[in-house]
């Protein structure tokens, strides 16, 4: 490289870069904590730093997974009081009773009893009458300095200690110190060194020939017109800078409310309602009847205490309810023949599903024509896995109206679908679900091959008739989880609620 190419480059440099390389020429190799204290800047200035004069080739940088000792809460306690047992040799000036030396070393309960234990051990301290009195080596004892605290004086200065790097007698103390609990900790991560490389040599030497620069044009050099005197510094507009990682809604949460943006503008109203959820609206409002599998402890959490909820303000729902699964009531039905309990239908359930949301709208009166849409957090007695969670989010709809029909039904979802998948690509086909009639699926083309996505259909008398309901409701689900992972690419589930820092970062909004 030739003479100009280095003068280039070296007009190029901050003052941070200057730094780290004036504090790599000597032992040319350092890590990010050394260099801390070589150079008296922040680790993120030097990460910085050394990033940008990686890139001019003047450093190199070498990665690799190392086990590394920490303070840990009470390490970083004991390096300003000191250690208990110590403490508890200086509280010991006469003959005073165990509890008034705790309280002069100002040692809790299981501080104490280490020191009695260890100390004894050690025969440092004996017990006369009730008192404790320090032994001759007791008495020396202040005079020593143990592994323990030499190693903790050194941790505390420098922060962190690579445990390949430690001395045998840093290593003893490390394993005392680890049974003691809470004192020190092991961590593993990569430890990254700096190296100078001679062309980063032949800068300094360069730097040395070279008057100051500025490296900023301050109101104060305009005033005076000092500016004109001044040599600034070159902007080198090619070298990389590092990312920056601002903060922003995490990326499901902000889809989720994309997703009700949406449903707000085509003219849906959001529902809401409570986690804890009685039978009666939870499945018997639902049609589901009463001995039915998905009513058991292998899918549904019950509630133990309280165990039943207070039904007494919908008591007629529950007798319409309840005629309807008997003997179909006046939806028309002959209902399930079987007996109805009310004792069943009050027990409190986490929410399954979001219907219940729908089955409360219904009951209230709702404005006709109308539409409703919830997004809710359910719950489930699942196995956790990639593609199931105990806890997640569905989304659906109601449209309540005197002239709706299925085709309303299937138009209002490929609009739905296409605008949320962006898929062009959208197939619908007959379905069964237990409280719509009739029922449909809707798939999306996606990775070359169809993907069910939602069900649909027109609730059943036997559900909207108990509700008071007596015109057409359409009504959709979707597994708005699922939604995400497919407009996405996640294949793992757990992923959409994981504290990922590296998703968290790189995931589009």
């Amino acid at each position: 490289m030739g003479v100009k190419s280095l003068d280039m480059i070296a007009e190029t440099l901050q003052e941070a870069e200057i730094a780290i390389l004036e504090a790599l020429k000597k032992p040319k190799k350092a890590d990010i904590i050394k260099l801390e204290r070589l150079t008296n800047l922040k680790a993120d200035v030097l990460a910085r730093a050394a990033l940008w004069l990686q890139n001019k080739g003047l450093i190199t940088v070498e990665e690799e997974p190392a086990n590394i000792i920490v303070l840990d809460r009470l390490g970083e306690e004991y390096i300003l009081k000191g250690l208990p047992e110590k403490n508890f040799i200086r509280a010991c000036t006469g003959k005073l009773l165990l509890d008034q030396v705790a309280k002069a070393a100002d040692l809790n309960d299981q501080e104490t009893k280490f020191c009695i234990g260890y100390l004894k051990t050690k025969d440092r301290i004996t017990f006369k009458d009730g008192k404790v009195e320090l032994t001759d080596t007791g008495k020396t004892y202040l005079k020593e300095k143990t592994l323990e605290e030499t190693f903790l004086e050194k941790l505390g200065k420098e922060k962190e200690l690579e445990i390949a790097k430690l001395t045998p007698e840093d290593k003893h103390a490390v394993e005392i110190l680890k049974k003691r609990k809470e004192i020190v900790k092991e961590i593993q991560r990569k430890i990254r060194d700096y190296i100078i490389t001679d062309l980063g040599l032949g800068i300094i030497v360069k730097l040395k020939k070279m008057p100051a620069m500025a490296g900023v044009l301050t109101p104060e050099m305009i005033k005076t017109s000092s500016w004109k005197t001044k040599k600034f510094r070159r902007y080198d507009v090619s070298a990389g800078v590092p990312k920056i990682y601002p903060g922003k809604k995490q990326a499901y949460l902000a889809f989720l409310d994309n997703v009700k943006d949406e449903l707000v503008a085509m003219g849906f109203e959001e529902m809401t309602g409570s986690l804890v959820e009685s039978s009666l609206f939870n499945f018997d409002a639902l049609y589901t009847p009463q001995d039915h599998p998905a009513r058991g402890l292998q899918d549904v959490y019950f509630v133990k205490q309280p165990k039943y909820a207070d039904l007494s303000k919908y008591k007629k729902l529950l007798e319409d309810v309840k005629a309807t699964h008997e003997t179909g009531g006046t939806s028309g039905s002959t209902g399930w023949q079987m007996p109805f309990s009310k004792k069943e239908a009050s027990r409190l359930v986490l929410r399954s599903h979001t219907t219940p949301l729908s089955a409360r709208t219904l009951a209230s009166n709702p404005k006709i024509p109308g539409a409703y849409f919830s997004i809710a957090r359910v719950y489930r007695a699942e196995k956790l896995d990639a593609t199931h969670l105990s806890e997640f989010n569905q989304c659906e709809g109601i449209v309540i109206g005197e002239h709706v029909n299925f085709r309303h039904l299937l138009g209002l979802l490929a609009k739905f679908v296409k605008k949320l998948t962006g898929a062009e690509k959208v197939k619908f086909v007959p379905g069964y679900f237990p409280y719509t009639e009739p029922s449909v699926e809707c798939q999306v083309w996606s990775n070359g091959k169809w993907i069910e996505l939602l069900g649909a259909g027109i609730f059943r008398p036997e559900l909207t008739t108990p509700l008071g309901v007596k015109v057409p409701v359409l009504a959709w689900g979707i597994g708005i989880d699922r939604l995400f992972m497919i407009k996405e690419g996640i294949k793992d589930i757990r992923q959409l609620f994981s504290s990922d820092l590296s998703w968290l970062r790189e995931a589009k909004i």
